[in-house]
């Protein structure tokens, strides 16, 4: 999803088309389409850390040395923020026992270990591309960021049904799918 058009989706529902002809047609910006331009990418950050954060997340790994304290800062698994510690390996793929602590992760054992972790994504600008959601496209996705918008500008009625139309969305797709089996009857 090209950040360009989740904007210009979000315009579009907002009926906003002085935004929506800046994206399309490529038209001079002013002042008063940048400030619209800085808010959009605003909400749409916000929109992002919230869907990496609550709905799906973002999950990476990285091979790690502790320092002399068996602790691992934070910084160095991940600068974009680290939202959760998920596990810690040692190299042969035995979990090790672990705690979370304000200024990083302290292990049980001083040794090489892979951790596995979920993090925030990296901000956004308008020539930038989120892909890393499989199962969200441009439409939902400006969805939360017409309700972010709408919120940021002061409109929080319209902003509320934005957002439970966008949350209604996401807890649809994050939804498992299962089929039901109902026992058979019998007469």
């Amino acid at each position: 999803m090209l950040v360009k058009e989740i904007i210009k989706v979000s315009a579009e529902y907002l009926d906003l088309k002085s935004i929506r002809d800046y994206i399309e047609n490529k038209l001079e910006i002013n002042e008063e389409i940048e400030q619209e331009i800085n808010t959009f990418l605003l909400a749409i950050n916000m929109v992002n850390s919230g869907i990496a954060s609550s709905y799906f997340e973002l999950v990476s790994s990285k091979e790690l040395y502790p320092d002399f304290n068996n602790k691992i800062p934070y910084e160095n698994i991940d600068a974009r923020g680290v939202i959760e510690i998920r596990t810690v390996k040692n190299k042969s793929g035995s979990k090790i026992d672990f705690k979370v602590m304000p200024g990083g992760v302290i292990l049980e054992d001083n040794c090489v270990c892979d951790i596995e972790y979920s993090y925030f994504p990296s901000p956004v600008n308008i020539d930038d591309n989120i892909d890393y959601y499989t199962k969200l496209n441009k439409y939902i996705f400006a969805m939360g960021v017409a309700a972010e918008y709408l919120y940021l500008k002061g409109n929080i009625d319209d902003a509320y049904s934005w957002d439970k139309r966008f949350k209604n969305y996401l807890f649809n797709l994050k939804r498992p799918r299962k089929n039901i089996v109902m026992p058979s009857r019998r007469w």
